[in-house]
Order: structure tokens, then sequence, then C-alpha cells
């Protein structure tokens, strides 16, 4: 169960993707609902299914 969380700063805003390689977005759900519970505004741009080819990565065996 990976997450990669890519986060950036620009123009004052910041901006943050969650890529995982499962489908429920419990992970992301459970942040927003921190967001909320601390008064902490947020826009949910976009929301997409990748398919992505099956490649093996030098750092894990």
């Amino acid at each position: 169960m990976d997450i990669t969380l890519q986060i950036s700063a620009v123009n004052g805003r910041f901006t943050l993707d969650f890529m995982q390689k499962f489908q429920r977005p419990v992970y992301l759900k459970a942040f927003l609902q921190e967001l909320a519970n601390n008064d902490i505004v947020y826009e949910l741009q976009d929301k997409q299914i990748r398919s992505l080819p099956a490649i093996r990565v030098p750092w894990k065996s």
C-alpha cells in the first residue's frame, strides 16, 4: 500500500498531489476531514483514476 504525496508551494498557494496504488480514497478523505476539523479552507481541484504500466523500479527488490 504505497502512497506518494507531492507538495509544492507557488504564489502563496500549496498544492498537494496524493498518488496511491489502491482505489479507496480513505487516506485522502481522512486528510480532508482533518483540514475541515481545523477550519482550513481547501479546494479539491481534480480526482482521477490513472492506469500506469507495471514497471520495476530500481530501488525496490
